[in-house]
């Protein structure tokens, strides 16, 4: 085991282990804290990152969210009790690879022309473009990937060649149970190496994740638990259907099921670090990549639309975020946010500046929360998405500023439409011929911002 008084980091290109360093950081790191949070205890070590994300899951399919009676998450909840729940929170895709190339990099995956899954325009994740999990191994982090991955099939774009010292992982994801048959790549690798699924892989997601913690709980770490949960095929254990029997709709209880035993992994990771003491060192950040869709049984009660479309129930996501003892507990935060703001908010609690070449789209949430930064996060946001049909006329885009929307929800194949979301959130009434003026000037900043994005797989 290695001492907790020291710490891994990185001078001049260098890995040294020094209890020098460890002091200057923690003086550093509580003067930061001090300023940007205004919290009063001492930060005795970096903290740890661990960001849970699950795949088409709709907005309504969290206890937390209130919004739909018959899901159960009990332990996902207790994020929400003890720290943020974000109730206007999105993703800057409608589908899974384009929404996590930006989670990873902090950018609109437009600037680096990731606009859709691989298979349809082969984009793959350029090298270029850096990902926190590099920046954070710089910066001293053991950095660990369990789960989907889902942004490039290429080989030199791996988890293992971008920033992660340790991964358990699939590519294209969906699968669960140990060979059963589906439609994408299901291949298993540890590292760079394939290797067999041995259980549900819910469950081995969960116990890969307790076992990189407990081998790293006395040194810093970035935890990235990509859950396939509840993606299709919609497949679960007979334990976890029993769970829900009463529940008629078949596909539905199949969706609860499957989220019940994503909450069992979720809760026995919240245990293992209250047992390790390292609540109150640790960052957590839950989230889906996209809205859930009518194939998985997901709800995205109270919004219209589904993945794959530019509508809110597409982009509208559950987003929790919880460091207990640093953050409020049981807050409820209304403002804009974006997943763009996880690298930058990352960034700033490990006490490392934002590199210009990062070229970050997103911003560090704690000011905002804590009330130490006056304003909102985000005054506008953008969106453009190229189909995976190939076909332009079904290619979408949106903006939001403020409580408008302006969407071309291009699945739909219908032109642009304006959105009052404070007084309608199901989008329902287009307010683009009694307002024109808005319509007008929010579509010529959308094409402001689309101006500076590049052409869809060009850039390596």
């Amino acid at each position: 085991m290695k001492n907790p008084l020291f710490i891994r980091s990185n001078i001049f290109g260098l890995r040294v282990y020094s209890r020098v360093l460890y002091s200057v950081y923690k003086v550093l790191i509580s003067s930061f804290l001090l300023s940007t949070l205004s919290f009063a205890d001492t930060v005795e070590r970096q903290p740890n990152i661990i960001v849970v994300l699950v795949d088409d899951m709709g907005y309504g399919d969290l206890g937390c969210q209130g919004t739909v009676s018959d899901v159960r998450t009990p332990h996902i909840d207790t994020l929400a009790e003890n720290g943020i729940r974000f109730t206007q929170a999105y993703v800057t895709a409608p589908q899974c690879g384009p929404s996590r190339a930006a989670m990873l990099s902090g950018r609109y995956q437009n600037r680096f022309g990731f606009e859709s899954n691989e298979w349809a325009y082969n984009p793959g994740m350029p090298l270029s473009v850096p990902l926190i999990s590099e920046r954070l191994k710089d910066g001293g982090y053991a950095t660990g990937y369990i789960g989907k991955w889902g942004i490039t099939s290429k080989r030199y774009s791996y988890p293992p060649k971008r920033g992660f010292d340790e991964s358990y992982w699939v590519q294209d994801g969906n699968v669960y149970f140990p060979n059963r048959p589906s439609k994408h790549n299901t291949q298993m690798h540890r590292g760079m190496d394939p290797i067999e699924l041995d259980t549900y892989s819910t469950d081995a997601f969960g116990r890969e994740a307790i076992d990189f913690i407990e081998r790293h709980e006395e040194e810093p770490f970035f935890l990235f638990i990509s859950y396939i949960t509840p993606h299709e095929p919609m497949e679960a254990k007979e334990s976890d259907l029993e769970r829900f029997a009463h529940i008629e709709d078949p596909l539905r209880r199949t969706t609860l099921a499957m989220i019940a035993c994503l909450d069992d992994n979720v809760g026995n990771m919240l245990r293992v670090l209250k047992e390790k003491g390292l609540e109150e060192d640790t960052l957590i950040f839950f989230l889906s990549d996209n809205g859930g869709y009518p194939g998985n049984g997901s709800l995205n009660t109270p919004y219209r639309g589904s993945k794959s479309q530019m509508l809110e129930g597409g982009i509208h996501v559950p987003f929790l975020m919880q460091w207990k003892g640093k953050l409020p507990a049981g807050e409820v935060y209304e403002n804009m946010v974006s997943s763009l703001d996880i690298v930058p908010t990352t960034l700033a609690v490990a006490g490392m500046e934002a590199q210009p070449k990062c070229q970050l789209d997103g911003v560090n949430l704690l000011p905002y929360i804590v009330g130490r930064a006056s304003g909102v996060p985000h005054e506008t946001l953008y969106w453009r998405y190229k189909a995976w049909s190939e076909r332009p006329e079904e290619d979408g885009w949106a903006i939001r500023e403020g409580d408008w929307m302006l969407v071309r929800n291009g699945w739909a194949q219908t032109p642009p439409a304006l959105y009052n979301l404070a007084d309608d959130p199901e989008q329902l009434k287009d307010l683009s011929r009694v307002q024109p003026e808005r319509y007008s000037n929010m579509r010529k900043r959308w094409e402001v911002w689309d101006a500076k994005n590049i052409t869809p797989g060009s850039l390596e």
